[in-house]
């Protein structure tokens, strides 16, 4: 264990639990689970989000992040920078029976700025490898991948900014780089919690705040060294849509349509079906206030994406990547083609009916695409 000393007490649902049930504001209201009704719960959070089948063998740890939400809270509450306001969740089960830790902590930087390209965030909406290992000289979970994107913080000021984050006030402008060695260990932070600041004690690493908090989780994460863990990092905005509600897709915002397998031909047609609720995105001014059709997948591994898209005489059909449901989280726009080097995670495609003048291009389309 780290040689740290610090006040922060025992967040009270990082312990075992005290009673049948927890209370869990999810979008559709307060819900009381029994531990084993959570477990299953963030299993399913974690697979629908991101494709990944959790390993629930008993004895296997599994790690789930959720970046902008409370504990026992899954809606996006802003993600202020500098402080411990990010979920962290240890599901494990023993003996057949589900176990669930919540802890706080921080799935961003710290507000402290460590130079140039020193600072980063993991991106979220993935699986990400881990061990049991070492963080500088005491053992925790240390990230078991060599090459992965992150979301640089060039300005230093304990965000990725860009549009949809809403964060940007000057400096250098962040931007996607190859990252390192983000692991998840502690930080020796004194309570209460509120007011307890990241600063210095993270660029980019999960960091769970105070002493007590870190030997519980470690306590229960631990098995043997070197053994194999994953860590589910989930935007609360983009948990799927599928976890609160049953729907039959329909090719709507609230309703999508899975792109399930590689290469896929899809056939639409915005005429007749689908809304319009995007207008223009944050990576071009064209006017799509025409009716949309979106469609989702998830991918757990690095490669080109190639989107083209066919359309009748008189039909004007854009395409827009997404890395979530949102008009300035785009990516990418093709009029008829886009590439994209994709890295893992969840993303959407929006088939969007240009406007010119006031005169809608709606009609039938094909859409290809292609994974490699």
């Amino acid at each position: 264990m780290p040689g740290y000393t610090d006040n922060m007490p025992l967040f009270e649902r990082a312990a075992s639990w005290a009673t049948m049930n927890r209370c869990y504001e999810t979008p559709n209201g307060a819900r009381f689970l029994t531990e084993s009704e959570a477990y299953t719960l963030y299993v399913e959070m974690a697979e629908l989000t991101t494709g990944v089948e959790v390993d629930t063998r008993d004895g296997v740890r599994t790690v789930i992040g959720i970046r902008g939400a409370y504990p026992g809270t899954f809606q996006w509450h802003g993600n202020t920078p500098n402080q411990f306001n990010d979920t962290l969740i240890l599901i494990w089960q023993e003996d057949a029976t589900p176990h669930v830790r919540e802890f706080p902590v921080n799935t961003d930087t710290g507000a402290v700025y460590f130079g140039y390209h020193s600072a980063s965030s993991l991106r979220p909406n993935r699986r990400y490898n881990y061990i049991n290992g070492w963080h500088r000289s005491y053992n925790a979970p240390q990230m078991y991948e060599w090459s992965y994107r992150v979301a640089d913080d060039s300005n230093g000021n304990g965000h990725w900014d860009r549009t949809r984050n809403g964060w940007y006030s000057g400096g250098a402008i962040d931007h996607e780089r190859p990252g390192g060695a983000h692991n998840i260990h502690m930080a020796s932070v004194d309570g209460p919690l509120g007011e307890a600041k990241i600063e210095n004690w993270s660029a980019g690493c999960q960091v769970i705040p105070g002493s007590e908090n870190w030997i519980e989780f470690l306590g229960n994460a631990w098995t043997n060294d070197g053994d194999e863990l994953n860590y589910f990092l989930l935007d609360s905005r983009d948990i799927d849509h599928r976890v609160w509600k049953d729907c039959e897709p329909d090719g709507s915002h609230e309703c999508p349509y899975e792109i399930t397998r590689f290469p896929a031909t899809i056939s639409g047609d915005t005429s007749v079906e689908g809304t319009s609720e995007f207008d223009e995105y944050d990576c071009s001014t064209a006017d799509e206030s025409g009716h949309e059709l979106v469609y989702f997948f998830t991918v757990d591994r690095s490669g080109d994406l190639t989107a083209t898209i066919d359309c009748d005489a008189g039909v004007d059909i854009d395409i827009h990547l997404l890395d979530g449901d949102d008009s300035n989280a785009c990516l990418s726009r093709g009029h008829t083609e886009l590439r994209y080097d994709l890295t893992p995670g969840r993303y959407y495609i929006v088939a969007d009916t240009w406007v010119d003048g006031n005169e809608e291009q709606a009609g039938a389309f094909t859409l290809n695409l292609e994974f490699n």
